[in-house]
C-alpha cells in the first residue's frame, strides 16, 4: 500500500522545468481540412497522426502521444451487457502503451475510439468518431459522444517568429491545456492517465476560482504530423 500511494504522489506532483510558453495565436480556417498536416484535396481529409504534448510544465510526460478512457454504463438488473457511455481523449504516464490516431474528414476532427463494449466490459467497435469538447468550459475535455463545440486549430508565435506545428484549441485565443494525473480505472484499460481539459474563458473552478486544480499543469497540445 505505502509503494503505490508512493508511487500516485510522484506521479501526480510531477517535476515542472518551465512555464508553458506565452504565445500569439492565429486560429486557421477548419471548415475543410486544409490548415491541417497532411491534407489531401482529392478526399477532402488530413491524417491520420496523433497528437502530442508539447512546452508542458511537467517534465515527466513533454512528447507523450495521445490515448482515451471511456465512462461504463451498467445496471445487471436492467442491461443485457456494459455500454459506453462517452470517452475522451487523455495522455498516458508511460509512453509505449497503443494511441488513439486522428483525422480530419470533411472538416470534422475524428478519433479511431470504441463506441462499444463486449459482453465482458472490453472496448470494441472502433470507428472513425467525431471528437468535440464538453460544453462546461471548466471540463472542456476533448470528448466523443457528447454534445459540445467543434475544436478548432491554430498556430503559434514567439514575437513575429511562427513556432513550428499545429494546435489544438478553441474559443478563437486558447491553446493552453490542463492535464492532470488519474488512477487506472474500469474505463482506462488498467492504465494511469493524465485527463486533459481546455483552458480558457470561465475554465476556473466554479466554487472556488482557482484557474487549476491542486498538481494540475499546463501544456500545448500539437499535431504530431
Amino acid at each position: 500500500m505505502f509503494t503505490e500511494l508512493a508511487l500516485a504522489s510522484l506521479l501526480a506532483v510531477a517535476p515542472l522545468a518551465r512555464a508553458t510558453p506565452d504565445v500569439t495565436v492565429k486560429v486557421l480556417p477548419s471548415e475543410d481540412c486544409s490548415s491541417y498536416p497532411g491534407y489531401d484535396a482529392a478526399s477532402n481529409t488530413a491524417g491520420p497522426w496523433t497528437i502530442q504534448l508539447v512546452d508542458s510544465d511537467n517534465t515527466a510526460i513533454e512528447g507523450f502521444s495521445d490515448t482515451s478512457v471511456y465512462s461504463v454504463s451498467y445496471n445487471p438488473n436492467t442491461d443485457p451487457k456494459p455500454s459506453l457511455r462517452w470517452g475522451s481523449i487523455t495522455f498516458p504516464t508511460r509512453n509505449d502503451i497503443a494511441k488513439n490516431p486522428l483525422k480530419c474528414e470533411g472538416g470534422v476532427l475524428k478519433g479511431l475510439v470504441p463506441t462499444d463494449l463486449t459482453a465482458a466490459g472490453a472496448p470494441t467497435n472502433y470507428q472513425w468518431t467525431p471528437l468535440v469538447l464538453s460544453i462546461y468550459p471548466y471540463d472542456a475535455a476533448l470528448m466523443w459522444k457528447v454534445d459540445g463545440e467543434a475544436p478548432q486549430i491554430f498556430e503559434h508565435y514567439i514575437g513575429d517568429e511562427k513556432q513550428d506545428g499545429v494546435f489544438l484549441g478553441s474559443y478563437n485565443t486558447s491553446t493552453t491545456w490542463g492535464l492532470k494525473w488519474e488512477p487506472a480505472n474500469v474505463g482506462s484499460s488498467g492504465q494511469d492517465y493524465y485527463y486533459a481539459r481546455l483552458l480558457g474563458p470561465n475554465s476556473a473552478d466554479p466554487v472556488s476560482g482557482a484557474p487549476l486544480a491542486a498538481n494540475e499543469t499546463t501544456a500545448f497540445i500539437k499535431i504530431s504530423a
